[in-house]
């Protein structure tokens, strides 16, 4: 089952991408197309000329390397063609593929280009850029899951190299353990034998190149081409010595933008005074900001392999190599685009359409039913202003909550007249009063609430039960799809869980979606 929810319940902080996504305020100015312009994008595109035999020869060896289906190496192919373009979604590798949102960007991808293939009548390839350049590795070394107790738990991994790019990772003793121990402690299904082999590591392979083909292997026969910016930096030197080259006229025009967005009530997404700059690699080889651009002129177009871009250049980077119509975005994502525009003007290249990728909220039909018995609604829940007790309080009976009501009102009234006597007799005595009516109050509310308790279970009613179910759809009080990965969904609702996201609302409707599936677990 579907229901749809205003994307304002799930992302209330984000009025940028809410305006963007509903054509509201001034956030459109801020880019170059709305989310559905992909015809203006389109047709912008054909004018530029890419470096596509050389980056089609990367691409094609990368994903041969991960022995991707012939359906995606065909797409490779057919993107030589000045007559092919592509839609573009990214993401760092997270563990276990990061929290289920990367998922639900590249499905978002593949059905982009499908549904542009139709609209615009042209060749339309789906990528994943797999930024294994990054190096925050706080944002890829944990994995979360609701385990048999009901309580969010957390496994995680650590890395004396930290700091340096993630592609150097290797598959650690621990990342190995923590592999282990994620599936061990996740609730026992029958699935969990099938998904722990989805997601087992190979021998020879690093930290990247296990979930890039992890993607390659979920996606690879729809046509999905894995990215890895690591093999086209000798095409990016030309583009690296143009940042270094205009370095003061990329931070006056993040400045400029940040005020703009300040100015029409939007927060910047982005530092103008940190955002902007290429990193590179300092003698331990960590990842470093370039400080002194003239300095790196001769460095750059002589080994680009050791220079890469930051949040801000990252998508002109790729929209410099690569033909994109259109890329898939989040909505943090979205908001830190709206600092960009400028940029594509300085580097002479069209902006593409950002579109927004697709959101959803999974829970088991045992627990909508929980939720309707409890009187509340997955909406309520997801408001962030949900408590559960609170919720219990609401389901006691009437009678019950006016008896102690009244036991309240009684009990104030019986201490009123005698705050003046005690006041007469010692006036230290008055603290006393105030001590013994706050006591009395309180030993009131603890036999009310204790009262509901026994009442409630009598209905099979607790507190407990329908706070687990606020865990599963808020864990920490996040977005689920900010938090669980993929093989927590899979071992709860079974392998067809992918395929099925598929046909979960159309793709250019960017309501946030309710699915309700039968679980398969506990």
């Amino acid at each position: 089952m579907l229901d749809n929810l205003d994307a304002q319940t799930i992302y209330p902080e984000n009025g940028l991408y809410l305006d963007y996504i509903s054509n509201q305020g001034t956030a459109a100015s801020f880019f170059s197309h709305p989310p559905l312009g992909y015809a203006a994008a389109l047709a912008a595109r054909r004018e530029v000329d890419y470096p596509r035999e050389e980056i089609c020869n990367l691409l094609e060896t990368y994903n041969v390397c991960l022995q991707a289906d012939p359906v995606a190496l065909e797409n490779i192919a057919a993107l030589r063609q000045r007559s092919v373009f592509c839609v573009i979604g990214g993401q760092q590798a997270g563990f276990l593929g990061g929290p289920v949102y990367t998922l639900y960007k590249i499905i978002t991808t593949i059905r982009l280009a499908e549904l542009l293939e139709r609209e615009l009548h042209v060749k339309v390839v789906p990528l994943f850029w797999l930024a294994s350049d990054d190096h925050d590795f706080t944002e890829i070394n944990r994995g979360y899951l609701l385990k048999q107790d009901g309580e969010v738990g957390a496994v995680s991994f650590a890395w004396e190299e930290r700091g340096r790019p993630i592609s150097d990772l290797p598959l650690t003793e621990d990342v190995l353990h923590s592999y282990q121990t994620y599936f061990d402690t996740l609730p026992a299904s029958p699935n969990c034998s099938s998904v722990k082999k989805l997601f087992a590591p190979q021998p020879k392979e690093n930290y990247c190149a296990w979930h890039a083909r992890i993607w390659l292997r979920l996606f690879s026969n729809r046509g999905l081409v894995l990215v890895d910016p690591s093999v086209l930096r000798s095409p990016a030197s030309t583009f690296f010595r143009t940042v270094l080259e205009e370095q003061e006229a990329i931070q006056q025009h993040l400045r400029e933008a940040a005020t703009s967005l300040s100015d029409a009530g939007y927060e910047p997404a982005l530092s103008p005074d940190r955002a902007g700059r290429l990193f590179t690699l300092d003698s331990d080889g960590r990842r470093v900001r370039v400080k002194a651009p003239f300095d790196h002129l001769p460095e750059v177009m002589k080994h680009p392999e050791r220079y890469s871009a930051d949040v801000a250049l990252r998508p002109l980077l790729s929209d410099t190599l690569l033909p994109s119509v259109a890329s898939v975005l989040g909505p943090g994502e979205i908001a830190y685009h709206a600092m960009l525009k400028p940029l594509y003007r300085l580097f002479r290249l069209p902006q593409p359409v950002l579109f927004p990728r697709k959101s959803y909220t999974v829970l088991a039909q045992k627990e909508a039913d929980l939720i309707a018995r409890y009187g509340t609604s997955v909406a309520a829940i997801l408001s962030r202003t949900f408590n559960a007790k609170q919720a219990l309080h609401e389901l006691a009976p009437k009678e019950l909550k006016s008896r102690f009501s009244t036991a309240r009102e009684t009990t104030v009234q019986a201490f009123v007249p005698l705050r003046a006597l005690l006041g007469e007799i010692d006036p230290s005595l008055e603290k006393r009063w105030e001590k013994a009516r706050t006591s009395s109050l309180h030993n009131i509310n603890r036999l009310e609430n204790r009262a509901i308790r026994a009442e409630l279970a009598k209905r099979g009613l607790g507190a407990w039960e329908l706070q687990q179910v606020c865990n599963a759809l808020l864990p920490r009080g996040r977005p689920q799809e900010r938090v669980f990965p993929l093989p927590y969904f899979i071992n709860r609702y079974g392998p067809e869980f992918v395929d099925r996201l598929f046909s979960m609302g159309r793709v250019d409707d960017f309501s946030h979606h309710v699915i309700t599936l039968e679980g398969q677990n506990g």
